[in-house]
């Protein structure tokens, strides 16, 4: 009987610990995630005729000119749209309607020009259309760019992590002298990059820095990684994983090597 009533016990801390935990945890609404990725539309969407709302553009270079590319559409609506404002997701993106007042069954284009200067890389580019006040746009275009490097770029940079170009992903110090390596590296994102290390898996010997804590797209920042020869080495060659690029530990680390001191 008393071990019943111990057992009894123990499932209600159990199914008491569940239901705080439950209530702790916070759920995102699945309709307020889809509106992070395709907002919703206004009710002059519908009216909205475009010939076509996703563009592949063809393979660029970040030495390349500025392309730009078209949307036609046409008014399907009874009464006249007006297109009161055009937003991008991007700095590199610019748009321009050729007419911004449509009469019905009236004809323009959507012109987005693509600077592909300074943005290598793989990148979905969104191209909103507002017909009217407030935050829901009538359409979403879409403009999908892949980027090879500049030559310079690529010279001066030619390591690739994501968002980050580095000169140089390894390091080496002297066994048995403390010492600091620092790699220089530049942000050729379209956003702040905040860059960190997962520390969990620093080794003991390694400490980790990251100048500026944020560095804003087109700067330069710093890596620094101090060796110190008192703390213990798991071996010789060792993986300080960066955080922040949104890449696996294979594509985002640095390697450091010891080698045998004088």
């Amino acid at each position: 009987m008393m071990k019943r009533v111990k057992v009894i016990c123990a499932l209600s801390v159990f199914l008491g610990l569940s239901c705080v935990l439950c209530a702790q945890i916070r759920i995102v609404p699945r309709e307020m995630l889809d509106a992070v990725a395709s907002p919703r539309l206004s009710c002059d969407s519908a009216a909205l005729g475009f010939a076509v709302r996703h563009i592949v553009a063809p393979q660029m270079n970040e030495d390349d000119a500025p392309q730009t590319f078209f949307f036609p559409l046409t008014n399907n609506a009874d009464t006249a749209l007006v297109i009161r404002s055009l937003r991008t997701t991007c700095s590199c993106v610019t748009a321009k309607a050729g007419k911004t007042v449509l009469n019905p069954g009236e004809h323009t284009e959507i012109s987005v020009r693509y600077d592909p200067k300074g943005h290598p890389g793989k990148f979905e580019r969104r191209i909103f259309v507002y017909t009217r006040e407030g935050n829901e746009p009538a359409a979403v275009l879409r403009l999908s760019v892949d980027v090879s490097a500049g030559a310079d770029m690529a010279g001066e940079w030619p390591v690739q992590m994501g968002a980050i170009r580095l000169r140089r992903s390894e390091v080496a110090f002297a066994e048995g002298q403390r010492a600091v390596e620092k790699l220089r590296f530049i942000n050729v994102g379209n956003k702040p990059l905040t860059l960190g290390c997962e520390e969990a898996f620093l080794p003991e010997c390694l400490s980790f820095e990251a100048r500026p804590q944020t560095v804003l797209s087109g700067q330069e920042g710093e890596i620094v990684i101090i060796y110190d020869p008192q703390a213990r080495a798991p071996g010789k060659y060792m993986k300080v994983i960066l955080k922040g690029l949104g890449l696996p530990p294979s594509r985002s680390s640095i390697t450091v090597s010891i080698f045998p001191g004088d």
